[in-house]
């Protein structure tokens, strides 16, 4: 049997059950011992179920604790990826001004080298010096002069040549360099996401499962206090019923059918008016306005009449409020069979205690048949 179903039965026993004075003692149901024991079987389970709940509450607790600082470590490494990633960009970002810078000079040195190779070509080299010069009878310092700067020109292009290679590779080299430091950054950018995401979905599933579980053992906490709340209600009103059999029991083998309070009750003129007048009165001691004061008219009007002496030769029920046994109310004063004021305020502190209000016991002397609260 499920809480819920087990709530049902109880409330539907505890409303056939329990009130201070039944209007008839042949029509009462009472509770049984069986049920007694169900009540508190049930209390017992819902208990249990309650105490399981809080087990996870508190295993959701600590998921929830873990997921979070696992998401603060992921912050943290997601904070150091990032200075990572802008060392990475600023190093790709150097890498690759360097190599534009040496394709540059690459260009550069490849264009002087061209311009000196043509240069070199149309004057016919070193070779159409020296045989000019072997062979001319001309004016051999200018030709050796010619021969000098035409040998430091080759040896000029040759270095150029070299520097250019140099430079191309260097410029390839850089490239390759900037497009490793550009992918490893693009990883790095990437793993720091997806970790930080992980992360951020693990703490919000851990947080939405403690906020479940918290949900459910409020639930499972308040059936669990209403049950045992029932269960002692339905003790009380078992125990209620065995006193009210053994008090027959010894009225009727003392007095047979009749009873010395009844024959109390003849002798006493009630006032309902002065009893209005008091109850009144003392409604704002509790904190009720005239609403209440409505239905407690109601109440006690429907029960007694709001006499003094209202006797109930069913149950032996008495007095304005119908206390059952009316002997309840000498702990607020002796004079409970005479005074409206002793029983007035024992009746006012019974609804309170029993039902908060009178309006609320009011609806529920009307939610069942023959009418009692």
């Amino acid at each position: 049997m499920t809480i819920a179903a087990v709530t049902a039965v109880v409330a539907a026993l505890l409303v056939a059950g329990i009130g201070a004075a039944p209007a008839s003692a042949a029509t009462e149901k009472w509770p049984t011992q069986a049920e007694v024991n169900k009540a508190k079987a049930n209390a017992s389970a819902s208990q249990a179920e309650y105490n399981k709940i809080q087990g996870l509450v508190r295993k959701a607790q600590g998921a929830a604790v873990t997921a979070a600082t696992v998401a603060l470590e992921k912050q943290n490494d997601y904070a150091k990826a990032e200075g990572a990633l802008q060392q990475a960009t600023t190093t790709a970002n150097g890498l690759e001004a360097k190599a534009t810078a040496a394709k540059q000079a690459a260009t550069a040195a490849d264009r002087r080298l061209g311009s000196i190779t043509s240069q070199v070509y149309r004057s016919g080299g070193n070779s159409g010096l020296t045989t000019e010069l072997l062979m001319s009878q001309g004016n051999a310092s200018q030709l050796l002069d010619r021969l000098s700067a035409m040998s430091r020109l080759t040896g000029l292009t040759a270095g150029l040549e070299t520097a250019a290679t140099q430079q191309a590779n260097v410029a390839s080299s850089l490239s390759a360099q900037a497009a490793a430091a550009e992918k490893a950054r693009a990883k790095l950018a990437s793993q720091a996401q997806t970790a930080l995401s992980d992360a951020k979905a693990a703490q919000s599933s851990a947080n939405s499962a403690l906020a479940s579980s918290q949900k459910q053992s409020k639930v499972a906490y308040q059936e669990m206090a209403e049950l045992k709340h029932q269960s002692a209600k339905l003790q009380e009103k078992y125990a209620e019923y065995q006193a009210y059999l053994a008090a027959l029991a010894r009225q009727r083998a003392v007095q047979g059918n009749s009873s010395s309070l009844y024959a109390v009750a003849q002798n006493i003129t009630p006032d309902p008016a002065a009893a209005q007048a008091y109850a009144q009165s003392q409604m704002g001691r509790y904190g009720w306005d005239s609403s209440q004061f409505s239905c407690l008219v109601q109440l006690w009007t429907h029960e007694s009449g709001w006499r003094v002496n209202a006797y109930n030769v069913s149950s032996a029920a008495y007095g304005i409020p119908q206390a059952w046994p009316g002997q309840k109310m000498a702990t607020y004063g002796s004079d409970w069979m005479t005074s409206y004021v002793t029983q007035i305020n024992w009746g006012l502190d019974y609804i309170r205690s029993s039902y908060g209000t009178p309006c609320a016991a009011w609806s529920f002397e009307l939610s069942h048949t023959p009418n009692w609260y």
